[in-house]
């Protein structure tokens, strides 16, 4: 066998992020039946937890294998029909994939684009829905992982309603969920899709995705949809008894997010909440003091990742390279900001000690 890294690298990408030790050993306790009762109770208890983080006690919770992206498809193929109109509000990259996945799926996708690191208005948002026929849902990302724009949910959401009101409204909460309040009741949501590997702190493999009544009442309307494996009725036996067979789940991942959970409710979720604020304040500062400026706007920084232009004359590529032989590995950009900036999780379980030691790295890459 190989030998051990004498210091392990820190993850400080916008996830995957970094896992604790007790969730590491959660995934190597012994592979346990997909149909089993302990994978049963583990099943259970992932619902009830979710529905606690996203603000819905009466959600009905999908968890299967798989990432955001099926999560988003999942969303879109079981509440709208080839088509159909769906509104998009994109604050980037991930904003851009609903109006993508929507038009594989044969959907008509009409996108309020703005400025990256801007906020959409929600003037401009009512404008575009009342442009055409009533959608059939309007999408949008709560923390676009590509910009850092933290996205006002409650009011942009409102504004879907009071001009679309039977719309199916959806959250992308992939960059969001466990590290920022979510209230999908409170909203009037009636998706929030997730995955595992950003703030709940597990390691990449599941989707999720929290489902308000009137959402499962739209699937109920289409009827036979053009989707196995994502159509969420095939999956309603196994939420309602998960010894019931669909498909077989991912049970050491599942045991993984059961563990993180029960960190994640020890912590509490106001102070769970607070940390995530307080350590992306450090990181914002202290690479801040080394010439890093948020490329977001300051109104909408995302407490879960910074996003930040690199300093004149500060190669991306080589910076990135020498943090890593640092042992803390960060993310280049995307899209119109594509090396000129780089971005930093500090989501799910990254401490202020973490923001400290990237903070040092850089300073040390950079001669200072």
């Amino acid at each position: 066998m190989g030998r051990l890294m004498a210091t392990t690298p820190l993850l400080m990408i916008p996830g995957p992020t970094p896992v604790a030790a007790e969730v590491l050993a959660a995934l190597a306790e012994p592979v346990r039946s997909h149909t089993g009762p302990e994978n049963a109770t583990t099943m259970l208890r992932i619902q009830d937890g979710i529905r606690v983080l996203v603000g819905s006690p009466g959600a009905r919770v999908y968890c299967f294998a798989g990432a955001g992206t099926l999560a988003m498809e999942a969303a879109l193929v079981n509440h709208a029909a080839p088509g159909d109109r769906i509104v998009v509000v994109s604050h980037g990259f991930f904003g851009d994939r609903f109006t993508e996945v929507a038009t594989a799926l044969g959907m008509r996708a009409d996108t309020l684009h703005v400025e990256w690191g801007a906020h959409a208005h929600a003037d401009a948002l009512r404008d575009l829905i009342v442009s055409g026929d009533p959608p059939a849902m309007v999408c949008m990302t709560h923390v676009d992982t590509s910009s850092g724009v933290l996205a006002e949910c409650a009011a942009l959401a409102s504004t879907a309603r009071a001009a679309a009101p039977d719309a199916i409204i959806v959250v992308d909460g992939v960059c969001a969920t466990g590290g920022i309040e979510e209230s999908m009741d409170e909203w009037d949501v009636d998706v929030l899709l997730t995955g595992a590997q950003k703030a709940l702190s597990v390691p990449p493999g599941l989707a999720l995705l929290a489902v308000s009544e009137r959402a499962r009442r739209r699937r109920e309307s289409l009827g036979d949809i053009h989707a196995y494996y994502a159509d969420l009725r095939r999956w309603d036996p196994s939420v309602d008894d998960p010894r019931t067979y669909f498909s077989t789940h991912a049970v050491s991942l599942l045991r993984a997010l059961e563990v993180s959970l029960e960190g994640i409710f020890e912590e509490g979720l106001q102070a769970r909440f607070e940390r995530h604020r307080r350590v992306a304040s450090l990181v914002r500062d202290g690479m801040g003091e080394l010439g890093f400026d948020p490329l977001t706007d300051a109104a909408h920084l995302a407490p879960t990742l910074s996003v930040l232009k690199l300093p004149l004359g500060v190669d991306d590529a080589h910076f990135r390279s020498r943090m890593a032989a640092s042992d803390i590995i960060i993310a280049g950009c995307l899209g119109p900001w594509a090396g000129q900036g780089i971005r930093i999780g500090h989501m799910g379980t990254t401490s202020e000690s973490d923001a400290a030691r990237t903070i040092e790295a850089a300073a040390v890459v950079l001669g200072k």
